[in-house]
């Protein structure tokens, strides 16, 4: 606080940093009361998201604990292509999550395979497990082998998380 010297007999006059000042404060107010009502409604929007986004992260982390039926093995560019959003039309959260494997397994044997899988989905209940296998051609990179595509779905209510309404 600076003080400015006056007249003989008059109290000094003290000035003030503009933040410790009433326009200062008149500023500061007027700055919080635009800025709470925003990060507010910013958390109101990606608290429900980032809970989801954890629970998607997890289904994805429990699949790939898993261990590998045999004779197959993960792409090396293969990472999961995981997805929240509402699909088809109704109130809820769909979690969709998948992988390309190259395997030397057929379409039946790795849909078994998968079918006794013991994975846990998004709220405790078992995922929809589905195997998509194309037969290779005569003239396949990979002779003797079968790239596959298997998807993890799993669903609950929307709650808030607005990619889901």
């Amino acid at each position: 606080m600076k003080t400015v010297s006056s007249a003989v007999g008059e109290k000094p006059i003290i000035k003030r940093p503009f933040w410790r000042s009433r326009k200062g404060a008149y500023v500061f107010v007027s700055a919080l009361m635009i800025l709470l009502p925003a990060v507010g409604l910013f958390f109101l929007v990606k608290i429900p998201q980032w809970a989801d986004d954890a629970k998607l992260a997890a289904l994805v982390d429990r699949f790939e604990s898993y261990p590998l039926p045999p004779k197959t093995e993960r792409l090396d560019y293969s990472e999961p292509d995981a997805s929240i959003a509402l699909r088809g039309n109704g109130n809820h959260c769909d979690y969709r999550a998948r992988w390309t494997f190259r395997t030397q397994l057929t379409g039946p044997e790795l849909a078994e395979y998968y079918e006794h899988a013991r994975i846990e989905g998004v709220e405790k209940r078992a995922p929809s497990i589905t195997v998509w296998l194309a037969e290779p051609s005569k003239r396949s990179a990979y002779p003797g082998e079968s790239v596959a595509i298997v998807e993890l779905y799993d669903g609950t209510s929307a709650g808030l998380d607005l990619r889901c309404t």
